[in-house]
């Protein structure tokens, strides 16, 4: 089972260190806590519903290591013999009044409808994905303001809540709902993520979340279900992998540490797919490549405006405490 957002919350440690410490003042209670969630079961109830463009099986959603390996150049090749059993990358960190919830969508292949060879379109392995603000409004999981999806080289804001306005982004429409899983319109080839209905075909597939990881029974299902999986325990825990034939490649600094930008790839063009946590869009000059996924406050934050409560101090975020960051 993935880690939950510690068996001990964040603020019981917090107060037991004080007690500890008779010249430390008394803490103030935080707003809207609540009874700690697991990462899983806060990223389950919100799990996106996902209707995916599809032209082939290329465009079925997986695992990075779907082909039995952590070699990111072999990826295109071993596309058609590899498990194409569907899965979602998730994170969860957490505020004093929000959680931000991470989803990653991978595919082997992003390709054309005309051949790679003409088109220069194609690159191995591709990842898009999506963020989502839930606020902590003292209810069990908290209620979903607003919703961020990557297609490409933009990131598309829609909201859930009025109260949520403009900032570096403007708002592209309302978040679409399936009960309370927000829907997400998937790009055939290509695999750019939108909140709002876009032009599918030929075909398409509907994936939801479940148990099992399913694979479509053909590029014009509407029924699989997909299994989450977490970033941290997975991809982030491979972040040392970096070179030719290994996971990952191109390094970048983020606050004084190195992680890799991108999955290794080589073919048509090189390296093309983002990690979660080495995306550059939206920073205009404010933020840094990385903070949509590692400080994802101070992202929405900039990206949006919130009416009332919007605290960017962390009570759990794994990935700034690994890196040393506060």
């Amino acid at each position: 089972m993935p880690n939950p957002l510690r068996s001990i919350p964040f603020v019981l440690l917090i107060l037991v260190m004080v007690s500890c410490n008779p010249n430390t003042p008394p803490l103030t209670p935080l707003p809207h806590t609540t009874p700690s969630l697991s990462e899983y079961e806060l990223a389950y109830y919100y799990a996106p519903v996902i209707y995916q463009g599809a032209a082939s099986d290329q465009d079925y959603i997986t695992a990075v290591d779907f082909d039995g390996d952590w070699i990111g150049n072999n990826n295109w090749e071993n596309q058609p013999i590899g498990d194409l059993s569907a899965y979602v990358y998730y994170s969860v960190v957490e505020t004093e009044t929000h959680w931000f919830i991470f989803y990653s969508l991978f595919h082997p292949r992003d390709y054309t409808a005309e051949h790679c060879e003409k088109s220069r379109g194609c690159h191995e392995n591709d990842m898009e994905s999506i963020q989502l603000a839930v606020f902590k409004d003292g209810s069990r999981y908290g209620r979903l303001q607003a919703m961020e999806t990557l297609a490409h080289g933009d990131i598309y804001l829609y909201t859930a809540d009025p109260t949520v306005k403009a900032g570096y982004l403007r708002i592209f429409g309302p978040v679409q709902f399936e009960g309370e899983h927000p829907i997400i319109y998937v790009e055939p080839y290509g695999h750019g993520i939108h909140g709002h209905p876009i032009a599918l075909g030929p075909w398409k597939v509907v994936y939801r979340v479940g148990e099992e990881a399913q694979i479509p029974e053909d590029v014009n299902d509407s029924h699989v279900t997909y299994r989450l999986i977490s970033i941290y325990e997975t991809l982030w825990a491979h972040r040392d992998e970096v070179g030719q034939g290994r996971a990952f490649d191109r390094l970048f600094n983020y606050r004084g540490s190195n992680l890799p930008a991108t999955l290794d790839g080589d073919n048509y063009k090189s390296d093309r797919a983002n990690t979660p946590w080495g995306y550059s869009q939206a920073i205009g000059k404010v933020l840094r490549r990385g903070d949509w996924f590692l400080d994802p406050a101070r992202a929405f934050a900039y990206h949006a405006t919130f009416e009332g409560e919007f605290s960017t101090r962390y009570l759990y975020n794994p990935y700034l405490a690994d890196l040393g960051l506060p």
